[in-house]
């Protein structure tokens, strides 16, 4: 038997090779198959990694954003030495994420819509120059920092709005002083609904 390896070693080697392919090229095929496109649901719907992840994304642009406008600020004020601003670490973009994705979608069974002018303004606001907007700066920003399209740019951007604006629902004739109170009250229920099936 030793005589038969020793005599048809190459042969052996390639079948061993040939063997590991199979089985790997069936283990991506299965896994391809289980790998869900979801990574979890609010009320039932089921929530894709992509609305995740350009929601993520565009919270932890914007972060970053609020951070450096914050230090011209400090900055510019230039009394007492500013404590530098930085932005929100992941678990919190993360947790920020589930909890815009879970408002947007009860803010549908509330009525509170925002409409494509609404987005546009937001964007001109956030990508104009001298009240100007610049559409070449806007598409070459998307493309570098953003990593998506355009589209998914907007669809984050509704989501931000009708967060605000569910806030404002939620909380219109609440005392300034039990505003913070009576919205934990009102999001902690809605967060229970959430069902997060991995994390990316």
């Amino acid at each position: 038997m030793l005589k038969f390896y020793r005599k048809h070693i190459k042969l052996v080697i390639w079948l061993i090779v040939l063997a590991f392919v199979a089985w790997g090229a069936g283990t991506i095929s299965v896994s391809k198959e289980l790998a869900s496109p979801y990574i979890g649901s609010v009320n039932g719907e089921k929530i894709s990694h992509k609305e995740f992840l350009m929601t993520l994304r565009y919270y932890e642009l914007l972060s970053r954003a609020r951070t450096v406008e914050s230090e011209k600020t400090e900055h510019a004020k230039a009394t007492d030495l500013p404590q530098k601003s930085e932005p929100l670490p992941y678990d919190q973009l993360r947790s920020l994420t589930w909890q815009t994705i879970a408002i947007s979608r009860e803010a549908k069974r509330l009525g509170v819509r925002v409409s494509d002018e609404e987005v546009r303004n937001q964007v001109e606001q956030l990508f104009s120059a001298g009240g100007q907007f610049n559409e070449a700066f806007y598409q070459n920003w998307i493309e570098k920092n953003f990593r998506g399209r355009a589209r998914e740019f907007e669809e984050a951007t509704r989501k931000h709005i009708t967060v605000q604006k569910t806030h404002q629902k939620i909380l219109e004739g609440i005392p300034e002083s039990e505003r913070e109170t009576r919205w934990i009250e009102w999001l902690q229920p809605l967060m229970n609904h959430v069902q997060i099936k991995d994390q990316p």
